[in-house]
């Protein structure tokens, strides 16, 4: 066997493995609260383009779907939710005919597993293209793949998930941009990175970070070379922006400026538990992105990336000092093509993180909106694993090799161990006590799996089912068999009416200074659910006297 098929069967077994997992464990996941809200959004633009085109045909059954969805979901902006995944998905409904009144999540699961595992692909060939190492490659793309938090929500969530995937596309692009300037490269990453901005406002930094970046480099080429390619980029990433997206079809500039600045006004504000404490969503500890990021990554993944960071930031730094301004400026900020692409990962993650501590940015789930940024932290960590393994040769390598996989052994028993919760994993550095101080199911997945609990103890027709949380738990219920979902009836915070009450431990109130969700005394606690210290919701009946 030569060693380019051995090459190619490891790297084939790793990615069939992986996917095979995926394949056969989506069904498991639960819903999150952000999914209805999602449905409704595909419903309202395929509405809008249904009458848009005045498609006749179809109109009464998008319509019809639409209005039921809309009698029961609260949204405060379509435009908030990017057409990309959702509009397709409602059309797959349509096309299938399913049941509108049950939420069709499963096959939703598949797809976004389906993006997340070709983004993983992604991965390792820009970590392969950087180093021109499997191992390298394999151990990045493992950094990516099993990071809990972002390995559990690939199977469920539809929005930060697809903007990390489409954000690993699109760089892929720009990387191959850096190294040869081919039209076809140009339309893609104007393509990705277009779907990007309709799915989430931070896409907007990707042609931005590319233009700025060439324009840096023209200080060295030809500026009338390459200003044509500068003017593409600009014309195809508005052109695909404007085609794909609805929002923009009626008043375009209007609305384009309008997403952007409104953007922070699109979370509500209310108190969320951060470190023992309740903080304004609208008004959160400067330290807020740093220590989500810090306490629900793995360690391994933090320690390589604080390396790698450093490493990029002293060489940056003695670029910088070394600027000759008569000579060719940006060989005094790079050195070849992969020096180039360290730079630019290493300035998209600071700006980043830069711009949302100085705007104060509004956040209401850990760190899932800059899910993107693992992107980022896997690339830098990979980074410092390369000069690290400078330092071995032989049988010493190999060694290397085998602990930096071990390295990866706790991730991956946390997500055997929290399957299919792994959504809601802290690293190592919080005890137990330490982890129920944070807010923890925000998004409600742990939800269906309550709502199952209670079909299986219960055998009455009909449960009053009342909610000691935040969470808009009868969301859930749609996910349920149509059968199942006729037997509850949900009272809201109306104890008195209940027989059962869910808590997940989401509250926009401090318990200890307000007893809105305090749980009446003629209730017992019938189920607990708590993995790995994280406690995850609690079920009580009431009993009788």
């Amino acid at each position: 066997m030569t060693p380019d098929l051995k090459n190619k069967i490891i790297i084939f077994t790793f990615f069939f493995s992986y996917f095979l997992i995926g394949v056969f464990t989506f069904k498991d996941y639960g819903v999150n609260i952000e999914e209805q809200t999602q449905l409704y959004s595909g419903f309202y633009w395929l509405n809008y383009i249904v009458n848009f085109f005045n498609l006749g045909e179809i109109k009464p059954i998008v319509n019809d779907y639409f209005l039921y969805l809309k009698k029961d979901t609260l949204i405060p902006s379509p435009e908030i939710y990017g057409p990309i995944f959702d509009v397709p998905t409602a059309f797959i409904d349509i096309f299938f005919n399913l049941n509108k009144e049950v939420y069709n999540y499963t096959y939703r699961h598949l797809i976004i597993f389906i993006i997340f595992f070709s983004s993983s692909i992604i991965i390792f060939k820009v970590l392969f293209k950087r180093y021109h190492s499997i191992f390298l490659s394999l151990f990045g793309s493992s950094l990516y793949i099993f990071s809990p938090r972002i390995y559990g929500d690939s199977f469920h969530n539809n929005k930060d998930i697809l903007f990390l995937s489409l954000v690993v596309f699109s760089t892929y692009f720009i990387f191959k941009i850096f190294e040869k300037k081919k039209l076809i490269d140009l339309f893609l990453f104007s393509l990705f990175s277009a779907l990007a901005t309709s799915t989430r406002v931070m896409g907007i930094f990707l042609p931005i970070s590319l233009l700025l970046f060439l324009v840096l480099e023209n200080k060295k080429d030809n500026l009338r070379v390459n200003i044509k390619y500068i003017i593409l980029i600009i014309l195809s990433y508005f052109a695909l922006l404007y085609l794909h997206w609805p929002y923009l079809w009626e008043n375009p500039i209007d609305n384009f400026f309008n997403f952007i600045l409104k953007s922070k006004e699109w979370i509500y504000s209310y108190n969320i538990l951060f470190n023992g404490k309740y903080y304004l969503t609208t008004n959160l500890p400067d330290s807020f992105i740093f220590v989500w990021i810090g306490i629900s990554t793995p360690i391994i993944n933090i320690i390589l990336f604080l390396f790698g960071y450093f490493f990029i930031l002293r060489r940056v730094f003695k670029r910088f000092i070394l600027i000759d301004l008569t000579k060719n400026f940006n060989n005094d900020f790079w050195r070849g093509i992969n020096e180039k692409k360290d730079l630019y990962i290493f300035f998209s993650l600071t700006s980043i993180i830069l711009i949302l501590v100085f705007l104060n940015v509004s956040l209401v789930s850990g760190w899932r909106h800059l899910y993107f940024l693992n992107f980022y932290i896997v690339y830098i960590a990979t980074f410092f694993v390369k000069i690290f393994l400078l330092n071995f040769k032989g049988k010493d390598l190999v060694k290397v090799y085998f602990f930096l996989f071990v390295m990866l052994y706790p991730a991956i028993t946390k997500i055997i161990e929290l399957h299919p919760f792994q959504s809601l994993y802290f690293n190592e550095l919080l005890n137990d006590n330490k982890k129920n101080q944070f807010l923890i199911d925000r998004d409600g997945i742990t939800s269906l799996d309550s709502f199952n609990k209670i079909l299986e103890i219960e055998k009455k027709n009909q449960i009053n089912l009342a909610n000691a949380s935040f969470v808009p738990y009868y969301r859930i219920s749609k996910a349920l068999e149509l059968k199942a979902q006729n037997r509850f009836n949900f009272t809201g915070t109306d104890f008195s009416k209940a027989e059962y009450i869910f808590n997940n431990f989401v509250y926009e109130v401090d318990p200890k200074y307000n007893d809105k969700y305090k749980i009446p005394d003629n209730f017992e606690l019938i189920y607990s659910l708590e993995l790995d210290g994280i406690k995850m919701y609690e079920l009580y009946k009431k009993y009788n006297n």
